[in-house]
């Protein structure tokens, strides 16, 4: 068995996806490597309730845990259970939220949280962005929200208004919260341990200390990359998180994942 002590967790937009041909030929790369032992995964800013939507065979392809919400836990299919679940504590991120909706009204909220989707205001960029889930989002004001299992917060906007935000964030927050791009149009807030990194390191615990092949493109997967034991980079990601990597693959719309399992293959 080639990749016995092997496990790949790549990011999806960007990295797995880029064309319909280049996730074709991850796809039978990824098939191919759990045939030979090795364990495949997602890190995604997703959740197990919406992940469908942009990769319909994600728990056929995954073979083991998936690290979901941008870190705040990792994701057991087999058992339909939340491992290592970090959340943002609420009592801070109330007042914190409603303080920074005065300061910049045309911001989008979505607070993810347990099964579903919370907003304090369907405004025109929440609703942008939440439409497609609509049925799993309830609309409730900062003074009657409840503040349990808060996975993360995603504010929502153009990304000049969002870099403003940002700093309001680390200005008067500092230390409270991960804060990370996922996209230039989406700022996710979470708790400063609830990264992809983190949980990659305690999956790595969980699987007896296989060796980890991350893979991202973004400004939300650095952390991940850097606690890797190899970081796996598309030529098409951003030019610092190329900076990083131990492995620059194709662009990812030729096969990040091939690319990587046909290097790896060639290795053994």
């Amino acid at each position: 068995m080639k990749f016995k002590d092997k496990v790949i967790i790549t990011d999806i937009d960007g990295t797995y996806t880029g064309s319909d041909e280049g996730v074709r030929k991850n796809n039978e790369a990824i098939e191919y490597f759990k045939s030979e032992g090795g364990l495949f995964t997602f890190a995604t800013g997703r959740v197990e309730f919406t992940v469908k939507s942009v990769v319909p065979d994600f728990f056929e392809l995954t073979n083991t845990y998936a690290v979901m919400s941008n870190g705040s836990y990792l994701y057991d299919a087999k058992t339909d259970e939340r491992i290592n679940e970090i959340c943002v504590d609420a009592s801070f991120a109330i007042p914190f939220l409603f303080e920074l909706s005065r300061q910049f009204p045309d911001i989008g909220i979505r607070i993810n949280r347990g099964k579903g989707y919370m907003t304090p205001e369907m405004n025109p960029a929440a609703y942008n962005d939440l439409k497609q889930y609509i049925s799993n989002v309830i609309t409730v004001g900062f003074d009657q929200m409840p503040g349990d299992n808060w996975n993360k917060i995603v504010l929502i906007g153009k990304n000049d208004l969002l870099l403003q935000v940002q700093k309001y964030v680390f200005e008067k927050a500092p230390g409270r919260f991960a804060v990370s791009f996922s996209c230039p149009t989406l700022l996710e807030l979470l708790d400063p341990e609830a990264t992809k990194g983190n949980q990659v390191r305690h999956m790595k615990k969980l699987l007896q200390g296989r060796t980890t092949y991350c893979c991202g493109d973004f400004e939300n997967d650095e952390d991940m990359l850097k606690k890797a034991d190899f970081a796996v980079v598309p030529s098409s990601g951003m030019p610092k998180i190329i900076a990083i990597a131990d492995i620059v693959t194709c662009h990812c719309k030729e096969g990040t994942i091939a690319y990587l399992v046909d290097l790896l293959d060639k290795q053994n």
